[in-house]
């Protein structure tokens, strides 16, 4: 575009509003930063800001992340859920749904993760 400079990289300081900060109460300790449901840990106070930074950069790429589908053996429809913290997924049955289990990235997008399970029968994305 006329008029803007190639994009750049750059680290840029942003001031968030409501992190409470708790301070190591003995040696050892290390700091704790909360933000909502998010909490951060460092044994420094920079350590436990890039913590948060880190948590809050996953939680914006899981956005644009489709959830997964999956049929199992026993007629349940599964869902995963790309999640900061990894992957989530949920049983549905008629007597309702339940978080089963979690995992980390190590597996993969939620379509992965599920298609690593035997007994479970991938649904395809329409489209």
């Amino acid at each position: 575009m006329p008029g803007y400079a190639p994009a750049t990289v750059e680290t840029v300081s942003v001031p968030m509003p409501g992190i409470t900060v708790r301070r190591p109460l003995k040696r050892g300790d290390g700091y704790r930063l909360e933000l909502g449901r998010f909490v951060a840990r460092g044994a420094t106070l920079a350590a436990a800001r890039a913590d948060l930074a880190r948590q809050l950069g996953i939680t914006a790429e899981s956005v644009n992340t489709n959830p997964a589908f999956a049929r199992d053996d026993d007629g349940s429809l599964i869902v995963a859920l790309d999640r900061p913290w990894g992957v989530d997924e949920y049983r549905i049955t008629n007597e309702g749904h339940k978080l089963t289990g979690c995992s980390t990235r190590d597996d993969g997008d939620p379509a992965t993760n599920l298609a690593n399970t035997h007994h479970y029968t991938l649904i395809p994305p329409r489209g």
